[in-house]
């Protein structure tokens, strides 16, 4: 699965007639930019593209009054596809430049010409996502819910899967309980986390609200097929399974009680039998323990995970876990499951909660710890430096805002490879116009400014006092005038007759202004070093 480009047309939110292109050879695109410049509402298109497309209906938006309307290329399964949408024409497909006759053609063989999976993780979860979501999550809730279905029925992950909070404690279960086959995850588990082993688990289940209409008395509130399986499976290998009525606070502070079932197994033993009874793999088990959670039976908090570490006496809560830890779990966990597939990985600033080794180590946890198949790609936003280090300019797209406002993208000149943190935060990438402090900068600024006027004039007393402070304040910091050579004394000498020389933030045009005397300064002492030479 490869992306190649994408045109929205008219306009989805921030983006109007908006191009995208993502190269011929690159797997990995990463989008950079400041925020509200478009890099979510990209990925939230591509979403809603995959996602009507596997659903076989037209583009639907909520809250938007224009229609969708898009051109997408792409390649899968060594097929090159395009589709357009259009309100006036509708769908139109084309399989290796061959228009098909009708959109029944594509939706009979959908499986072969979408990817098999879109995988979508949002730090920042929100209702807005979720409601892109929400037809998948009614559908497999429906399919899990069938009397008639089989757990065979469940061995891949569902096409379009929305990433949350719940996961990385359903991920962790999958991995351990099948630890021989997962010897390099769990491996990691140790060396990263110093997760050495999985402990018990408590579900904590609650009664949905789709069955609280239901008059009729049933211990599992009326679920069935896998859903209903599933807990009696836990049912089967708890301890004193219990049934218990909590009061909490609902809306407008108005308490509500809420049934509840606990299911505690004591160990990875306990639960480890009824799973090799009952699951082939680990995604079946995956899908099993979504089954609580598509049904409204659980939320994050109702599933109470612990593991062991080293050198942490006892067993310890997932929730005890950094979110760091946790967002590592759940994402590298997740991509695992989708590994050896055509798949599109949508991964919107997946490295907020780590710290700055794990952020240096992304791409390589991405590369050996999911050794992902070379045919998914990865297309992720981040704002860190340390993430995308080792990437080639190829790899990077820039997200800007024209002088009418309008998001435009582009390739950057420059690779991020090989330019260190400092220079990927002070190029294009990024934009900063230091890496020191506002205030310090200020200070060095003003203090360069004011050296290069001494070497050409006389400052008056008042200036002369200014500078002599500020080298002070300066030399404190371990900035020191002696390591200037006597040239580039004189190129600051050149470039403080320009008053934009001592300013710290600067508009596009002092930014051109200054790249062009500089050329000149740099070319005059140049001269002057010609001369010096000679004489």
């Amino acid at each position: 699965m490869k992306i190649n480009n994408v045109h929205i047309k008219g306009r989805f939110k921030n983006l109007e007639d908006f191009h995208f292109d993502f190269g011929e050879n690159s797997m990995e695109t990463v989008l950079l930019g400041l925020n509200a410049t478009g890099k979510s509402n990209f990925m939230e298109a591509l979403v809603i593209i995959f996602r009507d497309l596997d659903l076989e209906r037209a583009p639907i938006l909520y809250k938007q009054s224009q229609p969708f309307e898009y051109t997408i290329n792409y390649t899968c399964r060594d097929k090159s596809i395009e589709v357009d949408y259009s309100v006036k024409k509708g769908y139109t497909f084309s399989i290796d430049g061959e228009k098909l006759k009708s959109k029944g053609q594509f939706f009979k063989n959908k499986n072969e010409y979408l990817p098999s999976h879109v995988f979508v993780y949002y730090s920042g979860l929100s209702e807005r996502l979720r409601s892109l979501y929400a037809d998948h999550k009614l559908q497999q809730f429906k399919k899990m819910m069938d009397p008639t279905s089989k757990y065979e029925d469940f061995k891949e992950m569902p096409r379009i899967f929305l990433v949350e909070p719940i996961h990385a404690s359903f991920a962790l279960i999958a991995f351990y309980l099948f630890d021989e086959r997962e010897k390099e995850t769990i491996d990691f588990l140790k060396r990263e986390l110093n997760i050495v082993d999985f402990g018990s688990a408590l579900f904590m289940l609650k009664q949905p609200n789709w069955s609280k209409s239901r008059k009729d008395p049933d211990h599992f509130w009326n679920t069935a097929g896998l859903v209903r399986r599933f807990i009696e499976d836990l049912w089967n290998f708890s301890i004193v399974p219990m049934f218990y009525k909590e009061t909490v606070r609902g809306a407008l502070n108005k308490r509500e009680t809420l049934n509840r079932l606990f299911l505690f197994l004591k160990d990875k033993e306990a639960i480890r039998a009824f799973v090799e009874m009952k699951y082939e793999n680990k995604i079946t088990l995956f899908n099993a323990l979504c089954s609580l959670h598509y049904s409204e039976l659980v939320e994050d908090q109702d599933v109470r995970i612990k593991v062991l570490k080293e050198h942490v006496e006892g067993e310890l809560a997932m929730g005890e876990l950094s979110e760091g830890e946790k967002q590592l779990i759940t994402v590298l966990g997740l991509l695992k499951f989708t590994k050896d597939d055509e798949a599109l990985i949508l991964l919107d600033e997946p490295d907020t909660h780590l710290n700055p080794l794990w952020k240096w180590k992304y791409l390589e946890f991405l590369e050996n710890v999911v050794s992902k198949s070379a045919k998914t790609q990865i297309v992720f936003c981040t704002h860190d430096p340390l993430v995308i280090g080792g990437m080639e300019k190829e790899q990077v797209r820039v997200f800007k805002r024209d002088a009418d406002y309008n998001t435009e993208v582009t390739e950057p000149d420059v690779s991020p490879k090989g330019l260190g943190v400092a220079g990927i935060l002070t190029s294009p990438l990024f934009g900063l116009p230091t890496i020191l402090d506002k205030k310090t900068q200020e200070k060095l600024n003003r203090k360069r400014y004011l050296q290069g006027r001494l070497m050409r004039e006389k400052l008056d007393e008042i200036e002369y006092d200014e500078y002599q402070k500020l080298k002070a304040d300066l030399e404190d910091y371990g900035f020191y005038e002696e390591v200037e050579d006597k040239w580039f004394k004189a190129y600051l000498a050149e470039m403080s007759k320009l008053e934009a020389f001592g300013k710290t933030e600067l508009t596009e045009s002092e930014k051109q202004l200054l790249a062009e005397e500089s050329s000149k300064a740099a070319e005059r002492v140049l001269k002057l070093i010609q001369k010096d030479g000679l004489s």
